[in-house]
């Protein structure tokens, strides 16, 4: 379907968008790039897999105070400015990031504190998805949403895609040495510094390109929208569609956290993979989730609406959740390695019900909020997704070290009460009335 022309000032909605999603995918990117040696470079410090939980948490904590205040300002001072500051902050946040392994090597104390402060900094400046949310809901329709919200979706699956693979091979030590021959002494090349640096060169091209290349697209009102307060923060609440989502997408990310952070430890302990195969791991789980994001999901949205694939794909998380850890002894003996098949069929359900749910829930947000609050709506409900990451990675990472399987069945039985909540959800109020 062919986007309106001018919508909201923008002559070339279509042109808009893939900036958006091509900046946006240049950050995840940038966060992929990491994901395979972060859980190796927590375990550097000499620290146990609690500080792993933890330091996910301290990123999740800033995001939930950050959110609805940065979705708030898109509102008022437009998607474009709060873009840039995001991305900003995040390729700051990843030099600092890097260079904590420096710190660590005189103080181990000080560099595991340097890593923290930079992931809760990041978290401060993370706007960048609520806000893209923002920028899509102001150039389409209602009936065109799904599909692009699919592709924000798409955007973080094909970072798990490429950034794992550009990781893997910026962690060679053939790579590190070239670099560290062309860099001056003073800027420390390791394992973990050069990804590190990598992410946070993504992050500010991204920036440079929202600054030079696009639009801004929340330009009507533009008085009544600058003299906006912040004693409206929290108004979308009210509308009982919003409000559930919300529940929804809080309680969704605790119970979903186990798989988030207890993943990697998962595959290392009981498969013995390193950093390498867990990117390949990872990369087969993006291309999967890239195509749900993009095809599945906005078409089943489209044909069962965003409030039926949300429960659907409740559903198929709850299971491929329960069948996780169990994994090694089923199809145990195959003729490729005991467990490996039964794990890809598992993270292939669990990538396609994710992708579903993720763009179902936006669909519903968007369809929910008023055309004045699309970008504080999404600041909250990032927010609670940020606070359910926040809440679940030390729980999980606790009951990790209790018993591996724990975390993953624990998360599965926490979406039985999120199944009865859609289903008693209404899908498109449009914002018009708080029900």
């Amino acid at each position: 379907m062919k986007l309106p022309e001018n919508r909201n000032g923008i002559s070339n909605p279509k042109r808009a968008l893939s900036i958006v999603f091509f900046v946006i995918l240049l950050d995840l990117i940038g966060f992929g790039i990491i994901i395979p040696v972060l859980p190796f470079y927590v375990r550097s410090f000499g620290v146990s897999d609690i500080a792993i939980g933890l330091l996910a948490a301290s990123y999740s904590l800033m995001q939930f105070v950050s959110s609805p205040f940065l979705g708030k300002l898109s509102d008022v001072w437009g998607r474009r400015p709060i873009l840039v500051i995001s991305l900003l902050g995040s390729s700051v946040a990843w030099f600092f990031f890097g260079i904590a392994e420096e710190i660590g090597s005189y103080s181990i104390m000080g560099g595991l504190l340097l890593l923290f402060l930079a992931r809760m900094f990041a978290g401060a400046m993370g706007g960048n998805i609520s806000t893209a949310n923002a920028y899509i809901a102001d150039v389409t329709t209602e009936e065109e949403r799904p599909r692009y919200l699919g592709y924000i979706g798409a955007a973080f699956a094909v970072g798990f895609i490429i950034g794992p693979a550009i990781g893997g091979v910026l962690a060679t030590e053939y790579i590190i040495g070239i670099v560290d021959s062309i860099l001056p002494a003073i800027i420390p090349i390791t394992i973990y510094s050069l990804p590190s640096f990598g992410a946070g060169l993504l992050s500010f091209l991204g920036m440079v390109l929202c600054i030079f290349y696009l639009p801004e697209s929340n330009l009507s009102e533009g008085v009544e929208r600058r003299e906006s307060n912040f004693s409206e923060l929290l108004e979308p609440l009210k509308n009982y569609s919003i409000r559930g989502v919300v529940i929804v997408s809080l309680v969704g990310a605790i119970a979903f956290s186990g798989i988030t952070v207890m993943f990697i430890p998962f595959i290392a302990d009981v498969y013995g993979y390193g950093a390498a195969t867990a990117g390949m791991i990872l990369t087969y789980i993006g291309v999967i989730s890239a195509i749900s994001h993009g095809m599945f999901g906005p078409r089943l949205i489209k044909k069962y609406s965003p409030r039926n694939v949300a429960i659907g794909s409740s559903v198929g998380l709850m299971v491929s959740m329960i069948l996780m850890p169990f994994c090694p002894i089923i199809l145990n003996g195959n003729v490729i390695d005991p467990g490996v098949v039964s794990l890809l069929v598992v993270l292939g359900i669990l990538a396609v019900s994710n992708a579903c749910f993720s763009v179902s829930l936006s669909t519903l947000i968007s369809l929910a909020a008023r055309e004045d609050t699309q970008g504080v709506s999404f600041g909250i409900f990032q927010s609670a997704g940020s606070l359910g990451r926040t809440m679940g990675p030390p729980f999980m990472a606790v009951l990790y070290t209790i018993a591996i399987w724990s975390p993953f069945v624990v998360g599965a039985i926490a979406f039985i009460p999120l199944v009865i909540l859609l289903a008693r959800l209404p899908y498109k109020q449009a914002g018009k009335a708080n029900v």
